[in-house]
């Protein structure tokens, strides 16, 4: 458990996640109001999954329920704030966190019959896709967990 980032490191990590999450939020036609907050979202989300993988030395699967997890609160967060759907925030948000190398490789470790490397990182891609899906189902429990008291609080 070595953490070994420098302020560079950091800042360089942040500007990636936010400029893909950008591109991505301009591609998926998110609301002009919205990018900015889709950006941060996505550059949070990143830092987070490169911390928690720093922290486990490597665990993709924890680093991804994580991130989806951040993503999750912050996106329910942003769509109350700014009245938006929280899928525009959460689309973007993951953008990050899929793990299309796994699944690149996935397929071309398949197509070459390298059969036991292909189904071992198919295995580890959908337990980073079943992580995803479990953290942003974890998060809106969790948010509307939170709604249900501070309206019992206001009665």
């Amino acid at each position: 458990m070595f953490l070994n980032f420098t302020v560079l490191d950091l800042f360089i990590q942040f500007s990636l996640g936010f400029l893909i999450t950008f591109a991505f939020a301009i591609y998926f036609n998110a609301p002009m109001k919205s990018l900015l907050i889709c950006s941060t979202i996505g550059a949070l989300t990143w830092w987070a999954f490169i911390f928690v993988r720093n922290i486990t030395n490597g665990d993709k699967v924890i680093s991804a329920l994580v991130g989806s997890i951040i993503v999750g609160i912050l996106a329910d967060y942003a769509s109350r704030r700014y009245r938006l759907p929280a899928t525009v925030f959460i689309y973007t948000g993951i953008i990050p966190i899929i793990p299309g190398y796994s699944l690149y490789y996935t397929m071309h470790h398949l197509v070459i019959k390298e059969y036991s490397i292909g189904t071992k990182m198919a295995i580890d891609t959908l337990l980073q896709a079943g992580a995803i899906a479990a953290g942003i189902f974890i998060a809106s429990v969790f948010s509307g967990s939170i709604q249900r008291v501070k309206l019992r609080r206001k009665k």
